[in-house]
């Protein structure tokens, strides 16, 4: 990719420029970037989602039993009748896993790593619908898909971090208006905003949909404990603290600044590895939403699935697919991940790797599969971790 080319999603703002000056920096408001994107899933529809046992869903009501109630879902019918007219928020989960047409939003924004993106929320509002001001500690882009919404937004350092006692949402009880970051979303509209920028959206009509793009900020404390389990899963027991003694010790009991600074290089050597992050990076960032529901493929139905392929029968790239891969230091072979899942294949094979990411429906007609002997097994492995899935048949529809 150009990162000097004009992006639609962006409204004509280049990556480059993104980058430089908005990304992790400051908010963006991007007039008409989605207008092109059909919307994916109606009010209706999104609700008989949130009626599912497996979707993850919430309601929230302003002024319910309590301030601000929290419903969770999955819901009746019963439950929609029973709301008020106006003043509450459906919000559902990682509705990318779900509903394959959301990918077409997703795919927009591959301008940056599609590693880190996290899930696309989608909520509808009615009007005056809210979940109260709050903080999110990752990028969100909020694309206006139907209806209006107003946004509030502060700075981090224009609010505390002291929340509303007696509800169950983090609710920020200091929120003031600035009125140089006061937005009204139509629909087509979206809005950036960086980590920790506190936001307050309400819904101004009855047609409010929100899809929330997320991205993956693991905190640095999550980093050095999957990094340490991983460093454990073989001790090496005879690697341990040994600080040459200094000249001169004051007391016995004292621990000096050079036992520390010993301490702390063993610690940096032992961390000092970058296929060992990057094999953690990629590990965590590729494993599915929802892994109880993306189980891989047996043997028989892998051996199917591959007949298929060679077949040339149609196939797709999930919306939830994730998959990332490194190069080795010497460029010569490449990690490949997906769902958590890894496998080592020659650094020839990343054109192919980037097509499958590239696109998002393709066959492997013409595809010579004996043209590298890695080819074969690299193809199984995105199709047993289902990176790729084949289209229902016809006469499976019917």
């Amino acid at each position: 990719m150009n990162i000097d080319t004009p992006l639609s999603i962006l409204a004509g703002i280049s990556a480059k420029t993104f980058y430089q000056d908005y990304w992790q920096k400051k908010p963006l408001l991007i007039r008409g970037g989605a207008k092109d994107i059909e919307l994916p899933i109606s009010a209706d529809e999104l609700a008989g989602l949130a009626m599912e046992e497996e979707v993850e869903s919430r309601i929230v009501i302003e002024h319910g039993e309590t301030p601000w109630q929290l419903l969770q879902g999955p819901f009746e019918e019963e439950d929609f009748a029973s709301l008020p007219e106006k003043e509450w928020t459906l919000l559902v989960q990682a509705v990318d896993h779900w509903v394959p047409e959301v990918q077409a939003l997703r795919e927009r924004f591959n301008f940056l790593p599609s590693w880190r993106v996290d899930d696309i929320m989608v909520s509808y509002a009615t009007e005056g619908g809210s979940v109260g001001p709050h903080y999110d500690q990752y990028d969100v882009f909020l694309v206006q898909m139907a209806g209006k919404r107003r946004w509030q937004v502060l700075s981090p350092e224009q609010y505390q971090d002291s929340a509303l006692q007696n509800t169950q949402l983090h609710i920020l009880d200091n929120f003031t208006n600035d009125p140089t970051q006061d937005y009204e979303l139509e629909a087509g509209d979206i809005l950036y905003l960086p980590p920790n920028f506190a936001h307050n959206g309400r819904a101004l009509d009855n047609e409010c949909m929100t899809f929330s793009v997320g991205f993956r900020a693991p905190s640095t404390q999550a980093a050095l404990q999957g990094i340490t389990d991983k460093l454990c899963e073989e001790v090496n027991e005879k690697d341990r603290f040994s600080a040459p003694e200094p000249l001169e010790r004051d007391h016995h009991a004292e621990i000096q600044a050079s036992d520390v600074e010993h301490l702390k290089q063993k610690l940096i050597e032992l961390i000092d590895s970058p296929a060992l992050l990057a094999s953690w990076l990629a590990e965590s960032m590729s494993e599915s939403k929802y892994p109880e529901y993306n189980v891989q493929l047996n043997d028989e139905e892998l051996s199917e699935t591959y007949q298929q392929a060679l077949n040339g029968d149609t196939f797709i790239r999930p919306g939830d697919a994730r998959i990332c891969y490194f190069l080795s230091e010497d460029k010569q072979s490449c990690a490949l991940f997906c769902s958590g899942h890894s496998i080592e294949v020659d650094a020839e094979l990343v054109p192919f790797i980037q097509a499958i990411c590239d696109q998002e429906e393709f066959d492997f007609s013409g595809l010579n599969i004996e043209q590298h002997t890695q080819l074969p097994d690299t193809l199984k492995f995105l199709l047993q971790h289902q990176a790729i899935i084949a289209l229902p048949s016809e006469d499976e529809d019917a």
